[in-house]
């Protein structure tokens, strides 16, 4: 009888302690994810003007990120910043074989933003470099005087970059940007024709079209999208051809322009 006297207040004080411990379980619940649907892009950054380039879409908040020069190694010094968050800071960009790779978590679904500050312009004028986020590439550039911008979209949530407007460091009214498409009217027989666009990027065309096609026609390349408005030099090149020159891009356009013999 002495056991069971000693042990029911071992079993009172034990259930005090267990109630005790399930009343101040004040876990919060998951913070809800912000959802922006339009540019957050501030006008300007580190005392320099955003320039707006583009628009990029991304199917997570969780990513990775890395950048390296584009084209040529010249010795360009850069920090990268994401949502105001300086994520690379001053470091000298090499190429694509050995970039510079962080891992960030942006903070919101829609819209979020990176820029381009560039500590120097290299040897080769302006400050270049691709930026992959998540595997989706992107071309960066900016100078002394403003960094390159761009829309990160977190997609999924009823917005995409046809709602991008170049944030409030777009400064051009409307959306600041338009589209380019090239083309061409039959098989040259020299394989696909790549197409570089100066500070852009580059798309092959690997088809042809017997009229002049639309822009949403996307399925044989050559299209570049969401460009900021403005000239820019092309040049494009097969295994036996190669062209040259410049095309402008005007706000809310798309150009077709035509590869010719």
């Amino acid at each position: 009888m002495k056991k069971i006297k000693y042990l029911v207040p071992f079993i009172f004080i034990f259930s005090l302690l267990l109630i005790s411990c399930e009343e101040e379980d004040d876990s919060e619940p998951e913070q809800e994810i912000v959802v922006n649907t339009t540019s957050i892009i501030p006008t300007s950054q580190l005392g320099r003007e955003n320039n707006y380039l583009g628009c990029i879409e991304i199917s997570s908040r969780i990513t990775t990120i890395s950048v390296w020069d584009h084209g040529t190694v010249d010795g360009d010094i850069v920090s990268i910043i994401a949502n105001g968050n300086t994520i690379i800071d001053e470091r000298t960009l090499d190429g694509p074989s050995n970039p510079i790779s962080v891992d960030y978590d942006f903070g919101y679904n829609g819209f979020n933003y990176v820029t381009l500050y560039a500590h120097n312009l290299g040897s080769i004028s302006p400050n270049t470099c691709t930026i992959s986020i998540n595997g989706v590439e992107f071309i960066l550039e900016a100078n002394l005087d403003a960094n390159g911008a761009i829309d990160v979209i977190v997609g999924g949530y009823g917005v995409d970059c046809t709602d991008a407007s170049g944030g409030n460091g777009g400064g051009n009214g409307g959306s600041g940007k338009g589209d380019v498409k090239f083309w061409t009217n039959q098989d040259y027989g020299c394989g696909p024709i790549t197409v570089n666009l100066t500070g852009v990027g580059s798309s092959t065309i690997t088809g042809y079209y017997g009229v002049s096609p639309n822009c949403d026609q996307d399925g044989f390349g050559g299209n570049f999208n969401y460009l900021t408005v403005g000239t820019y030099n092309y040049t494009a090149s097969c295994q036996d051809y190669t062209w040259n020159g410049t095309v402008n891009i005007t706000e809310d356009n798309c150009l077709r322009f035509q590869l010719t013999l």
